[in-house]
């Protein structure tokens, strides 16, 4: 399976691995299967540490396999999550998504909430793509 790096996760569990990239100034987030609520929650917060921690600008999330997020989960990345990553500076943010029509309109409507001026959001069919842009 591609990476962005090709060194072991600084995160895992059964739901998602994360990554990061000194390099690029990157976090990856790579789904492996839905996760509940709490499970969506810690691997964003544990990938939002890694974020402010290296002081990070760029996100990679893999969505291709996290199923559809739920409404409440859509609501707590906006209204906690998402403010808490541009606070901390992120300021790109490629998306990997699914052919799951359902994935698909969660995330659209979790990025069709974030409204900054200094966010840039891309969506692509390929890790290769993502990483590329991420650049």
């Amino acid at each position: 399976m591609y990476t962005i790096m090709m060194n072991k996760p600084k995160f895992e569990n059964e739901v998602a691995r994360i990554f990061i990239d000194t390099k690029v100034k990157s976090v990856k987030v790579e789904w492996i299967t839905a996760p509940t609520s709490k499970e969506y929650r810690e691997v964003l917060n544990a990938g939002l540490a890694f974020l402010k921690e290296n002081k990070f600008v760029r996100w990679i999330g893999d969505v291709r396999h996290l199923g559809a997020v739920a409404e409440e989960d859509q609501q707590w990345s906006n209204t906690i999550w998402f403010p808490e990553a541009l606070e901390a500076g992120i300021r790109r943010i490629g998306i990997i998504v699914s052919d799951d029509i359902f994935n698909q309109l969660s995330v659209e409507e979790i990025m069709s909430r974030v409204d900054d001026a200094e966010l840039s959001s891309h969506y692509f069919s390929s890790p290769e793509e993502a990483m590329s842009w991420i650049k």
